[in-house]
């Protein structure tokens, strides 16, 4: 008769690459940043929703005026929180070091900036203006983190046991 073995299998660890680096987690910080700005742009938004749509209506006056508020309102509901939810899952799979969501992430911020470029170009208050290119400017830097050596050889790093 076989002993019994002398204690349990050690517990199931899964893989973990460690702790981000900085720059990183300068990324993520970048990405909070862009968050709260998108919610600061939301309230400005709101507050100059009535010169917003002054502009629609002097640019197409087959608009009608309550059409284009609620339009504006759920355009601007929806997007924050498709943005924040959408923040909030990368900087989660970012932390975790998958670089599939590093590469999902650059795809759509590259995306981003084009129309942010495009937005500019059409009428807007100078205030929303300059949050949108601190925007721009802010995912430009986001990527720049993403992409650096640390950056680099956390994302590309074989996941072992510890």
């Amino acid at each position: 008769m076989e002993p019994y073995p002398a204690g349990p299998e050690e517990p199931y660890r899964p893989p973990t690459k460690g702790e981000p680096p900085a720059s990183v987690r300068t990324a993520i910080n970048l990405i909070w940043a862009s968050v709260v700005l998108s919610i600061i742009s939301s309230i400005l938004t709101f507050a100059m929703l009535d010169d917003i749509i002054d502009q629609v209506m002097e640019s197409n006056a087959t608009i009608d005026r309550d059409a284009a508020r609620i339009g504006a309102i759920i355009g601007v509901v929806i997007s924050i929180a498709f943005g924040v939810a959408i923040a909030i899952l990368f900087v989660f799979l970012l932390k975790k070091g998958f670089n599939w969501a590093r590469i999902v992430y650059t795809v759509l911020t590259v995306i981003s900036i084009l129309f942010g470029l495009f937005g500019l170009m059409g009428e807007q208050p100078a205030v929303l203006m300059i949050v949108s290119l601190i925007g721009m400017i802010l995912s430009i830097a986001t990527l720049v983190f993403l992409y650096r050596p640390d950056s680099n050889a956390f994302f590309t790093a074989d996941q072992t046991p510890r």
